[in-house]
């Protein structure tokens, strides 16, 4: 019987912070938290928090890190089974207990400036591999096809019912829409020392490409729907976008590029996620919706980290002290509305009776967010006490 009893903490729940409290945790599930007499666990091994913060472990639903970690530099190739070792302890450490690897497909702009030696194939096989075998965390595919990705297409279906993927998102990264608009697309390639005239040709043969669209977008959102895997939009910028996701069953829609977009899905019942790197950094990076304040406006209710895993327990905290977001709901955010959203939250995602015991210990410097310990299904997988 593994019996753990954690004690003397700030333990946050769905409803709020309970100071002094416990946690008494059996064969890997939570099985009281607030008030625990420690005689309930007196089988097992108690640990005293010493006042620190105990919050469920952070959902990852949007992760490039994989990508970055597999081709740390366009055309360094890493081996794939050493870079996912490698990164489960990164995401351990930034409080990361289920994480959703965002691997790519059909987008051969990253492809081009990759130059890996790795096939999409090999990607996808090795990293399921990979999260099949003995890990420290949970870990699933989140597999994201760019609609520009024709010849793609049957891969991504055999993916899916091969059972390689859990979360699908459709994206478009063609200029002139999205988070890509042209004058930014123009940039980007004028600073790769193309002529004025080579990037206008570059860009009016991008935006000419075929897509996946109708009803072959239609059969891809259905063969996910039918395998139980959640569909994500990506980027909506118009409410006529978010009304086309919604028809064919879109669940999630990430990273809108404005408010107005952000507030109608979320009217419409989607489930909202924002990077939380624009949180930490103090807005986008291209200029598109600040997501500090589409989260205070309540139309942003997922924190993923996109392309900085450190980022999501950094800005729980930042929303707690510096815009006076009650703890409870900051941290709800990169917990149990990215539970809901993939449908993980009968099992994991809050601090609540007969979920998995998938809990982090976080102490404060100087109101800087440090993981000390970090539990998973009643284990401890990692353990950096300091002074």
């Amino acid at each position: 019987m593994n019996t753990w009893l954690i004690k003397n903490a700030k333990v946050i729940t769905p409803d709020g912070v309970i100071e002094g409290g416990s946690v008494w945790i059996q064969d890997g599930e939570i099985r009281q938290a607030g008030e625990v007499r420690e005689h309930a666990a007196k089988e097992g091994q108690v640990f005293d928090a010493n006042g620190a913060y105990v919050m469920p472990g952070i959902i990852d639903i949007h992760t490039d890190a994989m990508e970055a970690e597999i081709v740390p530099r366009t055309g360094a190739d890493i081996p794939i089974a050493v870079a996912f070792n490698e990164l489960e302890r990164k995401m351990c450490t930034c409080g990361i207990t289920t994480v959703f690897h965002s691997l790519h497909l059909g987008y051969e702009h990253a492809e081009e400036l990759s130059r890996s030696k790795y096939s999409r194939e090999e990607v996808f096989g090795e990293v399921a591999r990979a999260a099949a075998g003995p890990t420290l965390i949970h870990n699933k595919i989140h597999l994201r096809f760019e609609v520009c990705g024709v010849s793609a297409y049957d891969q991504c279906l055999d993916l899916i019912r091969n059972g390689y993927v859990d979360l699908l998102s459709v994206m478009d990264h063609t200029p002139g829409q999205g988070q890509i608009r042209k004058e930014y697309y123009k940039k980007f390639l004028l600073a790769q020392g193309r002529n004025e005239e080579e990037t206008a040709q570059l860009i009016e043969e991008r935006v000419a490409w075929p897509k996946v669209e109708g009803q072959r977008l239609q059969m891809m959102v259905d063969t996910a729907k039918a395998h139980g895997i959640p569909v994500a939009s990506h980027d909506d910028d118009t409410i006529e976008k978010v009304d086309s996701m919604l028809a064919m069953g879109v669940d999630i829609s990430e990273f809108p590029i404005n408010m107005e977009t952000a507030a109608y899905a979320t009217r419409m019942g989607m489930h909202v996620a924002g990077g939380a790197s624009n949180v930490l950094r103090g807005g986008s990076l291209s200029g598109n919706l600040d997501m500090t304040a589409a989260i205070r406006e309540r139309v942003v209710g997922i924190l993923c980290s996109d392309y900085y895993p450190a980022a999501i327990l950094h800005s729980v905290f930042k929303l707690h002290f510096e815009h006076g977001m009650p703890l409870n709901e900051s941290v709800s955010l990169a917990t149990l509305h990215p539970a809901e959203s993939v449908g993980l939250d009968t099992e994991t995602g809050s601090i609540e009776r007969g979920k998995h015991a998938d809990l982090l210990v976080v102490n404060l410097r100087d109101r800087l967010p440090v993981v000390s310990r970090v539990m998973v299904g009643g284990k401890w997988v990692l353990q950096t006490d300091t002074k």
